[in-house]
């Protein structure tokens, strides 16, 4: 098989990436198709044993890195195979299409591989985005301004995904603008200006006010960014864009404040008020939710299975209700028709003949639920489905990468430390998103996530191991 020159390599590699961060915010595949051809590609340099030159070995926090994506995947593998005895996935279907997203960790390893070979044109990832932010801004705007919509999902299939990752891109495009800026290319900066404030109004179209409080980390990381470079002066700090930013999101809030949809905002930051106040009955079903999974480990402290939540709540409800069976006065238990079941239809029917089920305390709240399939929380979802093993993996997977990172921020090389900070940005933004929704159920979100961690970690790899005399681009 013929070998093709590194150049052409470099400039497929980098229209592939610019394609992925356009698609993977506004088309239906969300990226896969690009990430698939990345694969093929990865595939023909190992066939071809082509590259030589820059296979480097791995170092010793790629192999940590390595090991712990692999025992993530490996773990729910086992989660999909070995399920508690009456919690078995309904059809062999079901099992595949548990492990449909976990397997992303794993098929992607190769694009890190690929990455790490390769020094791209930074310049692609944050154009790509931009192109992207527009497309599915615009969508979102037809929703809400042309249909009705009181919250718009864009080119996602959910409306909290896609305010999550229009939060993520803005918190990208913020520090590829300062890049940008820092190194002259006015009018990129200027470009990824308004993509960012784009993706700030997609965020507010979506109302998705748990993705909101990732700004806030902005804030406090954005001063020991510029502190952990040696960069803290007025002339960094705030700097003509940063400032022009700050000025230009208080204008497009104003003007979203004046529309009817602020309405729909205001209702549900006021719920946000209530509760922090003590009225947790405006959480809504979020504190059963929560308080399910938790039975859910109690029960079940190796995990239900993955994707599993809803089958295992419904487990737990169940036992609950034949544990208080002689207290009939408080035994509830409802299906999705809101038609109370006895304990002997519990145990007359199976456990997947129900859709959904519900428990309710003396009082009237609700105690237990299985209406949802997740937990809304990821590190909860994660210990219910996945059990200790599962949470102490995950949280590795996030804190692991930012030790990568934050040892890298200072580099001399301005574009490793731009690098690491947006990827200490990533982490730390999907870490918030997952307090108020397990993300990774999402196809668009956990593809997004894990190829933007391996492109920042591989990247910084590739810069810290760079030949002079290799052919790149810069």
């Amino acid at each position: 098989m013929p070998k093709l020159p590194n150049e052409f390599l470099t400039n497929w590699i980098n229209f592939w990436v610019f394609i992925f961060s356009v698609t993977v915010l506004s088309i239906g595949g969300h990226g896969g198709e690009s990430a698939i051809i990345l694969l093929f590609t990865m595939a023909y340099l190992f066939i071809t044993k082509h590259d030589y030159k820059s296979k480097y070995k791995l170092n010793g926090n790629e192999i940590i890195f390595i090991t712990l994506v692999i025992l993530f995947w490996i773990l729910n593998l086992l989660n999909t195979i070995y399920l508690p005895i009456g919690l078995e996935f309904e059809s062999k279907r079901m099992a595949l299409r548990a492990m449909d997203n976990p397997m992303r960790w794993l098929l992607m390893l190769p694009i890190f591989f690929l990455l790490r070979r390769y020094k791209l044109d930074w310049r692609a990832i944050p154009i790509g985005l931009s192109v992207g932010v527009f497309i599915t801004v615009g969508i979102a705007m037809y929703e809400v301004h042309f249909l009705g919509n009181s919250r718009a999902s864009g080119g996602m299939n959910h409306v909290i995904t896609f305010g999550e990752l229009m939060v993520a891109v803005d918190l990208l495009l913020w520090v590829l603008m300062i890049f940008a800026w820092n190194k002259n290319n006015k009018l990129l900066a200027t470009f990824l200006l308004v993509a960012s404030l784009v993706a700030f109004y997609g965020s507010l179209l979506s109302v998705t006010r748990g993705a909101w409080l990732v700004y806030v980390f902005l804030i406090f990381s954005f001063v020991i960014y510029t502190l952990k470079r040696s960069l803290f002066n007025k002339n960094y700090l705030f700097s003509k864009p940063v400032l022009l930013r700050i000025f230009l999101t208080l204008i497009v809030f104003f003007l979203v404040s004046q529309t009817e949809q602020f309405k729909t905002i205001e209702g549900r930051i006021n719920a946000v008020k209530e509760v922090s106040v003590g009225n947790y009955e405006h959480a809504g079903s979020r504190l059963a939710i929560f308080r399910t999974a938790i039975e859910i480990t109690r029960h079940f402290p190796y995990g239900v299975g993955t994707d599993n939540f809803r089958t295992g709540a419904k487990a737990v409800i169940i036992m609950d209700a034949n544990k208080n069976i002689k207290n009939k006065k408080y035994f509830l238990v409802k299906n999705n028709d809101n038609k109370v079941l006895l304990k002997g239809d519990l145990k007359k029917k199976h456990i997947h003949d129900y859709r959904y089920l519900e428990n309710f305390n003396k009082d009237g709240s609700l105690k237990f639920t299985s209406r949802f399939r997740h937990a809304h929380n990821e590190w909860l979802n994660i210990l219910a489905e996945n059990g200790i093993a599962g949470i102490i993996l995950l949280t590795l997977l996030f804190a692991f990468p930012v030790k990568i990172f934050w040892q890298n921020l200072s580099h001399k090389n301005d574009l490793v430390g731009m690098y690491s900070y947006c990827g200490i940005l990533l982490i730390a933004s999907f870490a918030i998103f997952g307090q108020t929704q397990s993300m990774f159920t999402s196809h668009a979100a956990v593809i997004f996530f894990i190829f933007f961690l391996y492109l920042f970690i591989g990247q910084i790899y590739r810069l810290n191991n760079m030949d002079d005399n290799y052919g790149s681009v810069s």
